[in-house]
């Protein structure tokens, strides 16, 4: 997971937000007039997730005033990725990924020790 940051999610508002025990968020306001510096205001599910509750956070996603870790703690959800890349023999080190198959074998073609392509998925 990343760490939550308000700049960022203003640059995206569509990023999926969880908490750090990995609850739906629904942010509802980012600019809440607040004493104690929590200028942004969610909607989060309860641990049985049949409920949500109303909860402020600071512009770094912490919930806690005094930035002490907590469970509801704002954070990005992974977003999955795929690409493809070729196989070579040996150690495979700086190996690109190719947005599509047919990138990867394009290049391959001109490298006949290419063993194969595949697929390949990773969380960020």
């Amino acid at each position: 997971m990343k760490a939550f940051s308000l700049r960022e999610y203003l640059e995206n508002p569509s990023r999926k937000v969880i908490t750090r025990d990995r609850r739906n968020v629904r942010i509802r306001c980012t600019d809440r007039r607040s004493n104690e510096g929590q200028p942004i205001v969610a909607l989060v599910e309860t641990t049985t997730r049949d409920e949500e509750n109303v909860c402020t956070y600071r512009k770094d996603g912490m919930w806690s005033p005094s930035g002490r870790e907590c469970n509801l703690d704002l954070f990005f959800a992974p977003e999955k990725h795929e690409g493809w890349i070729n196989i070579y023999p040996g150690p495979i080190t700086g190996v690109p990924v190719y947005k599509t198959e047919e990138d990867a074998k394009h290049c391959a073609n001109a490298d006949a020790k290419v063993i194969a392509t595949i697929k390949i998925e990773w969380e960020e």
